[in-house]
C-alpha cells in the first residue's frame, strides 16, 4: 500500500501550479509545507493539523490549499487502509481540480490513489476507470522525472488490478510480472537529482515492485518451477532497498517486506527465521498502527510456533489472527457497500437537473440493474447450494475417501511402457493412495516415481492416461478429497481454521488449499463448512 512521506513532492508541485496572494492563504502553505517536511508526527495530530487547513483554506476559497491539504489526507488515510475515507476526499479533490491542466502530475496522482482505495474494497471496475483517468492525465506532465515516476506508479497500480483478477483468470500472473517490472522499468530512469521526485520516492518505487514481485512467486511456488528461488531474489532485493538507511521510506511499506521475507522462511521451513521477521514486523507496527499487516505477522507466527512444536505460542497467536481477521473482513465488507450506495447516490444526484424523462429512465435502469443483480446472486447461490449437495450426495456413497478411478482407454505408448509395466505402476499407484502418502507438503513427481521404483516420465504418462490427471492435479485430488471426507465425516475438522486445514490436507499455504478446494468441488471450504453445519450433518 503506497503511502505517506512523498508529500514534498507534491507541495511544491501545486505551490508552482496555482498562485498565492493573501497573507492567509501564505500562513496556510507554510503550515503544509512544515507538515510535509515533519515525518516524526503523531498520526492523530497530523490528521487534526490536516483537517484544520483544509477546513481554512475552504472558507477561503484557496484551492491550493485544499487540495495540497486534501491529498495529504488521502495519503494518510490510505496508509491506515481507511479506504472509504481516501474515496470520499478523491471525490472532493476531483471536483475543485475540475478543467485544471495536470503540468506537474498532481491530479493524476488524486486519481491513482482513489484507484488503490476502490481496488482495496473489490470495487475493480471503477479502480480500473480512476487509473485510466490517471494515465491520462499524464500525458500533460512536463518534468521528465515526474512522468517516470506517474508512469512508474501506473505500472504498479495495474498490477493491483490484475492481482486482485488473477485467481479468476491464471493467464494474469504474465500480465502482473510484466507491469512490475515495467514499473521498476520507469521509476529507474527518474533522475536521483530530480528536484521534483525525491530518492526516498524513486527507491521506494522500486523496492514496492520488488516486493511484489516476490510476493507472486512466492504465491506461485507450487506451480511456476523455481518459484522459491525467484521469490527470495526478489524479497531480498526489496528488503535490501527497505533497510538501506540512506532513505526515508513509509513505515508501513517496511512493516509489509518484513512480513513478506518472514512468509518466505515459513514456506522455506526455516521458521525460526520467519519468527524473526514476524516479531520485527510487530515491533514497528506497534509504532505506526496497521491493522492489516500487523494480522499477517500473526499467521506467520501461529504457523511456525506450531511447526517448531511452541504449541501454546501458536494458539495464542492463531486466537490474536482470528479476533483481527475478522474484524477487518467486517469493515472492508462495511466500506464496501457504503461505497457502492455512495456511487449510486452521486449517479443520481447528477441528473437531477435532467428532466422528468431521464429520471424515469434512470430509475427504469436502476430496476433493472437491481432485479438482474438479484437473479445473478441467486443464480451463484442456486449453483453453490446444487455443487454442494452433489458433493454430499456423492459422500453418502462414499464411506471412505474413493481413489481415482482407472480410464479403460488405453492411450499409453506401448513403445516406451510395457503392458506389466503399466499394471505394477497402476496396482503400486493404489497402494499410494490408500496410505495417505499424498499427504506430505514434499510429494512431487520425481519422489514418488523413486518411491515406486519407476521413472517420472513413466510415471507421469500413466497418470495422464490412466487416471485423466496431471500429477499437480492428481495430488490436489486426493488431498482435497481427503479433507472433504474428514469434514463430512468428523465434526471437531469444522471448528479448524483454514490455516490448519491446508496443513493437515499437505498444502504449504492456505491460499493454494483454498484455490485448489474451490477448483474441485465449487464451493470455497468456507462455504462447505456452514452448509454442513447449518444441515447439522
Amino acid at each position: 500500500m503506497k503511502q505517506k512521506f512523498y508529500l514534498l513532492f507534491i507541495f511544491f508541485s501545486f505551490h508552482i501550479t496555482f498562485a498565492q496572494s493573501t497573507p492567509a492563504e501564505t500562513e496556510i502553505s507554510n503550515k503544509l509545507k512544515k507538515i510535509s517536511l515533519t515525518t516524526n508526527i503523531d498520526l492523530k495530530e497530523k490528521e487534526a493539523s490536516l483537517l484544520q487547513l483544509k477546513a481554512q483554506s475552504e472558507n477561503l476559497d484557496y484551492k491550493l490549499g485544499i487540495l495540497i491539504s486534501g491529498d495529504y489526507l488521502m495519503k494518510l488515510y490510505l496508509g491506515q487502509g481507511k479506504n472509504k475515507e481516501v474515496i470520499k476526499l478523491g471525490d472532493q479533490l476531483k471536483i475543485v481540480a475540475k478543467n485544471e491542466k495536470d503540468t506537474k502530475g498532481y491530479i493524476s496522482n488524486i486519481y491513482s490513489k482513489n484507484a488503490i482505495a476502490l481496488g482495496y474494497l473489490g470495487l475493480a471496475d471503477a479502480s480500473l476507470k480512476d487509473l485510466k483517468k490517471a494515465l491520462n492525465y499524464v500525458e500533460e506532465v512536463k518534468d521528465r522525472s515526474t512522468k517516470f515516476y506517474l508512469l512508474s506508479k501506473f505500472y504498479q497500480d495495474m498490477g493491483l488490478q490484475y492481482n486482485l483478477k488473477r485467481f479468476e483468470n491464471k493467464k494474469l500472473g504474465d500480465s502482473l510480472v510484466y507491469t512490475y517490472n515495467k514499473s521498476i522499468e520507469m521509476a529507474k530512469q527518474i533522475n536521483d537529482n530530480s528536484e521534483a521526485i525525491s530518492k526516498d520516492v524513486k527507491y521506494d518505487m522500486v523496492g514496492f515492485s520488488y516486493m511484489r514481485l516476490g510476493m507472486f512467486y512466492l504465491e506461485q511456488s507450487e506451480n511456476i518451477k523455481g518459484g522459491l528461488a525467484i521469490a527470495e531474489k526478489y524479497l531480498l532485493k526489496g528488503l535490501g532497498i527497505y533497510q538501506d538507511k540512506k532513505y526515508s521510506l513509509p513505515p508501513s511499506n517496511k512493516i509489509m517486506i518484513l512480513n513478506q521475507v518472514s512468509w518466505l522462511y515459513m514456506e522455506k521451513k526455516e521458521y525460526q527465521k520467519s519468527i524473526d521477521y514476524a516479531i520485527r514486523a510487530l515491533e514497528l507496527e506497534k509504532q505506526f498502527r496497521e491493522p492489516e499487516h500487523r494480522v499477517e505477522s500473526f499467521e506467520f507466527l501461529a504457523t511456525s510456533y506450531l511447526e517448531l512444536g511452541e504449541k501454546e505460542k501458536s494458539k495464542f497467536y492463531m486466537t490474536e489472527y482470528s479476533i483481527l481477521k475478522d474484524s477487518i473482513a467486517y469493515g472492508n465488507r462495511t466500506d464496501a457497500n457504503e461505497t457502492i450506495t455512495k456511487m449510486v447516490s452521486e449517479v443520481d444526484n447528477e441528473h437531477k437537473e435532467s428532466s422528468n424523462k431521464q429520471l424515469i429512465i434512470i430509475g427504469f435502469l436502476a430496476l433493472i440493474a437491481t432485479i438482474t443483480a438479484f437473479f445473478i446472486w441467486r443464480r451463484n447461490n442456486k449453483k453453490l447450494r446444487k455443487n454442494y449437495e452433489h458433493i454430499i450426495e456423492k459422500l453418502r456413497h462414499e464411506p471412505i475417501p474413493n481413489k481415482i478411478q482407472v480410464s479403460n482407454t488405453n492411450n499409453t505408448n506401448r513403445n516406451t511402457i510395457s503392458s506389466e509395466t503399466e499394471e505394477r505402476i497402476l496396482n503400486q499407484l493404489e497402494v499410494f493412495e490408500n496410505s495417505e502418502g499424498f499427504l506430505r507438503k514434499d510429494l512431487n513427481i520425481s519422489m514418488l516415481s523413486i518411491e515406486l521404483n519407476t521413472n517420472a516420465k513413466y510415471l507421469s504418462e500413466i497418470i495422464k492416461n490412466k487416471k485423466s490427471h496431471s500429477f499437480s492435479s492428481y495430488s490436489n485430488s486426493l488431498k482435497i478429497n481427503y479433507i472433504v471426507h474428514k469434514l463430512y465425516n468428523e465434526a471437531k475438522y469444522r471448528s479448524y481454521k483454514i490455516s490448519h486445514l491446508a496443513e493437515i490436507c499437505g498444502y504449504s499455504s492456505p491460499q493454494v488449499f483454498f484455490v485448489a478446494f474451490k477448483k474441485i468441488n465449487g464451493v470455497t471450504p468456507s462455504y462447505f463448512i456452514q452448509s454442513l453445519n447449518e444441515d447439522k450433518i
